[in-house]
């Protein structure tokens, strides 16, 4: 028998946790056809010995919502073996969004995800309206990877309630316009609902998301709503709202008797304030498994390094001070940053924040522009305090004053505990996520997370077993979203595989590119040891190369949930 495809000599690695074994696969038609010893010959034939074949890798947290639309290839994921996407996280989505909402919707994309507000203006083609009709223009494009779509509280609050989303709770017939948008998205083909409760999060002139003006009962019954189709996940992320973040698993554990559903949690990413606080966490969420409900908690296997400068200081937006900056036009940045009392009202805000004072990570500078200052590059703001003899916030915002806001400092702010990440991230009831990619697009990019779970933690510290790590980025997120078709290595599947070597499998350090649709600059990861991948039987990655983008043509497609 002849088939499209067959991969031979390779070692098999199937996503469920089993031990690989040395094998052949057959492709025919999009679909795995045979795993094991394959006696038919293929249209192609590739030579895997000494390589992993494993299914097609899965990114379950990113922001390419908007990307998607000028960049349908998913860079810089679809580079490191990642096959699907999960999109719409945190409540932010760009439909439904009618035409006069757009811009407040892009500008709150600009300020919680740090994406460009020029680039969507110039790059979102809004051929579409409702939720249905934005996953239509996506099937329209051609896609280096599948599309698996949450649907975003803020963008249906907002599109219920216009203006009044920013400004008010909702009434009860308001609420129920957004239940009945949940459903019709849950009928069109969304995995799941996501919201967010973060401090955060914020859209211009600091205003909370919409998401953040509902009350309890709000998002409980838009989860509800969820439910009440049968299938889907709830995705919400909390932050800074509650002081015990062990408490916090309470408020996942509501929602999840509210929807009947699983419950992802994003929150634990952060490091915890106390000793043993993920222990404590991790406990809350099994006790909750023991009830019968489903608990999620979402964990990164990599430091969150943010690079940023004052201008689109999202790691700010937390503070009561820095209101100021993000209320004001830029004419206005320069006096508002010199002001003693703006500096005291900032001072006193971050007087116990590890962003400034913690030993681990600290705030430092990466680059300055002007000659004059270069040679500060490297320095800690605690350093650069030292060395001037001043005060860290008068030393750190100086030295942007004086580099007329182009410095850029760096921090990794969270995740700096790599015992607490890897118990995070290797408990059972963990998914590995969190890259957030497609947003913060000029602070870092963690789009890289599964060349760095299978280079750094499985070659390099010996954590866990190659299969183990395998299954956290294929099976384990498929069955967790709701994705049978995908993740697993057996016949009659959709054809997502990812060969890689994993004797060089890696995550490359961040670097600059300027190719957004405005020509600005954004930060991204390439990888190492991705040998091949295949969307739906259709190369992406071809021995070591990226292809043309006119080369793909259409392999990914939106995967409607039914």
């Amino acid at each position: 028998m002849a088939h499209d495809l067959v991969i031979r000599g390779g070692l098999i690695v199937d996503g469920t946790g089993a031990p690989g074994h040395p094998g052949d696969l057959a492709v025919s038609r999009g679909r795995i056809a045979e795993v094991g010893r394959v006696s038919g010959r293929g249209e192609r034939e590739i030579d895997a010995g000494g390589l992993v074949v494993a299914p097609g890798f899965i990114d379950p947290h990113t922001h390419y919502d908007a990307q998607l639309t000028w960049d349908p290839s998913a860079s810089c994921t679809s580079w490191h073996g990642v096959t699907t996407i999960v999109t719409g996280n945190c409540g932010f989505t760009i439909a439904p969004c009618r035409p006069g909402d757009r811009l407040t919707l892009m500008k709150m994309l600009e300020y919680v995800e740090g994406m460009s507000l020029d680039a969507m203006q110039k790059g979102i083609q809004w051929d579409f309206e409702t939720f249905r009709q934005y996953l239509d223009a996506l099937d329209r494009l051609p896609l280096w990877v599948n599309v698996a779509p949450l649907i975003g509280h803020s963008a249906v609050r907002q599109f219920v309630m216009g203006e009044a989303a920013w400004e008010r709770e909702a009434t009860a017939e308001e609420l129920e316009g957004m239940a009945a948008e949940v459903r019709r998205a849950m009928a069109d083909g969304a995995v799941g609902f996501s919201s967010t409760t973060n401090l955060n999060h914020v859209g211009d002139r600091g205003r909370p998301v919409p998401s953040r003006l509902g009350s309890d009962r709000e998002l409980e019954y838009l989860a509800a709503a969820m439910g009440s189709t049968g299938r889907g996940i709830v995705e919400l992320t909390i932050g800074g709202s509650r002081p015990n973040r062990v408490a916090e698993v309470d408020r996942y554990a509501e929602l999840a008797r509210a929807s009947g559903r699983p419950v992802t949690m994003v929150s634990v990413r952060h490091n915890p304030v106390r000793p043993d606080e993920h222990r404590q966490i991790l406990e809350k969420v099994e006790a909750a498994w023991r009830e019968g409900l489903r608990l999620y908690p979402q964990g990164t296997c990599s430091p969150l390094t943010s690079t940023f400068t004052v201008t689109n200081g999202f790691v700010f937006g937390r503070y009561k001070a820095w209101r100021r900056v993000l209320e004001a036009k830029p004419p206005e940045w320069r006096g508002i940053l010199a002001d003693p009392a703006f500096r005291a009202d900032f001072r006193e805000n971050i007087r116990r924040s590890a962003l400034f004072n913690g030993d681990v990570v600290p705030l430092r500078v990466k680059r300055a522009v002007k000659p004059e200052l270069q040679g500060l590059a490297g320095k800690s703001v605690v350093e650069l305090a030292r060395d001037t003899g001043k005060d860290v916030v008068d030393a750190f915002l100086d030295l942007a004053l004086a580099d007329d806001f182009r410095t850029e400092f760096m921090s990794a702010t969270m995740n700096t505990d790599a015992a607490a990440v890897a118990e995070i991230f290797l408990h059972p009831t963990a998914v590995l996520g969190l890259s957030d990619a497609g947003a913060h697009i000029t602070q870092f990019s963690e789009a890289g997370q599964t060349s760095q779970l299978l280079g750094h933690w499985v070659r390099e510290r010996q954590a866990l077993p190659l299969e183990a790590a395998v299954r956290l980025i294929t099976s384990a997120p498929a069955e967790i979203f709701g994705i049978p078709d995908r993740g697993r290595l057996t016949p009659g599947l959709a054809a997502d595989i990812t060969v890689f070597d994993p004797r060089t499998i890696a995550c490359h350090e961040e670097e600059i590119v300027h190719d957004m649709p405005d020509g600005g600059p954004r930060y991204v990861a390439r990888s190492s040891g991705i040998q091949w991948s295949f969307v739906n039987g259709r190369s992406v990655i071809r021995d070591g190369k990226l292809p043309e983008p006119e080369g793909v043509s259409g392999a990914g497609r939106v995967i409607r949930a039914a």
